[in-house]
Parts: C-alpha cells; sequence; structure tokens
C-alpha cells in the first residue's frame, strides 16, 4: 500500500472517531448543537478529501497494490 493510501485511510479513521465523538455530544441531556454542528462539518471536509483521493486513483495503481 502507498504511503498517500496509508494516510487516506488514517484520516477515514480520524473521521470516523470525530463522528462518534458528536454523537456522543449530540445523545447528552445538554448538547451544545454548536459543537456538534461544527464537529460534523470537519467530518464532512475530512470525508471529502477522502473521496477525493480514492477518485484520483486508476484502475492500473489498484491493480499493483
Amino acid at each position: 500500500m502507498k504511503f498517500a493510501d496509508q494516510m487516506a485511510i488514517k484520516l477515514l479513521a480520524h473521521a470516523v472517531n470525530q463522528l462518534g465523538t458528536a454523537t456522543t455530544e449530540a445523545l447528552c441531556a445538554t448538547p451544545d448543537r454548536r459543537m456538534v454542528r461544527l464537529m460534523v462539518e470537519r467530518v464532512k471536509g475530512d470525508l471529502d478529501s477522502f473521496l477525493e483521493h480514492y477518485e484520483a486513483v486508476e484502475p492500473a495503481d489498484e491493480k499493483q497494490g
């Protein structure tokens, strides 16, 4: 696996972790809606970056790995 692919996977893992944190905050008795929204927006950005990387991968690159 290429280094760039490894970094993209780490970005995806971080996004999943942040989404879990946002979910936990949203489930609180008195959630900070501003905080939840900011965390979800950050996750959206991370997921967009991840998808951009994977859309750029050519089929020939996938066969090598």
